[in-house]
């Protein structure tokens, strides 16, 4: 860990008046705070990690592959506080299909790091994109910002951010993906 920003952290705790000799739960903090940075910053530092992929076969063309409720967690790149909530995925294999896992693990690798939602789902589609080279790939997020919640309008609610490529962009597939997307929302 870095000896220089638990310093930072120390003094940034200072100037904003909440000092460990009043209050001993704060004297682990900075080396908390750090931690808990680093951690929600892997994303940073990893290469994007590489996914499973076997043949798609011909009976799986017009079928799209569909994957609800993935739960995830990421940082505020604007204010440092988490947003989380679940990622809906589909995709309509060309000539590749990829294990589920694959899926988890682009959405863990991409939520580690401060961003914004609409970023993190733009990720994710061209993580798919370049990877599986589908006909088409939809991505939903659905999450709670801790920033609206915590500051501002302090109001708690779920921002939807939506990334689609290739045939998925417009058309009858999409708007069917979309009304699943909503009625797994329901269903939970």
């Amino acid at each position: 860990m870095a000896e220089d920003a638990k310093k930072h952290a120390r003094a940034m705790l200072d100037a904003l008046g909440l000092d460990a000799e009043a209050d001993p739960e704060l004297g682990e903090t900075p080396q908390r705070f750090v931690e808990l940075l680093e951690s929600m910053s892997e994303g940073l530092h990893a290469d994007p990690p590489s996914m499973s992929t076997f043949d798609a076969g011909d009976s799986e063309a017009d079928r799209p592959v569909v994957l609800t409720g993935l739960p995830f967690h990421s940082l505020c790149v604007h204010h440092l506080v988490p947003f989380f909530g679940t990622i809906d995925v589909a995709y309509l294999p060309a000539e590749k299909m990829t294990g589920f896992g694959s899926v988890g693990r682009v959405i863990d690798h991409y939520g580690a790091k401060p961003q914004l939602q609409e970023r993190l789902v733009d990720d994710i589609a061209d993580h798919i994109d370049e990877q599986l080279r589908p006909r088409g790939v939809l991505v939903r997020c659905r999450a709670r910002q801790m920033c609206m919640e915590l500051t501002g309008a302090q109001k708690t609610g779920r921002l939807i951010s939506i990334a689609s490529r290739g045939s998925l962009d417009d058309g009858p597939h999409r708007a069917e993906l979309l009304s699943t997307f909503r009625q797994e929302t329901t269903d939970r």
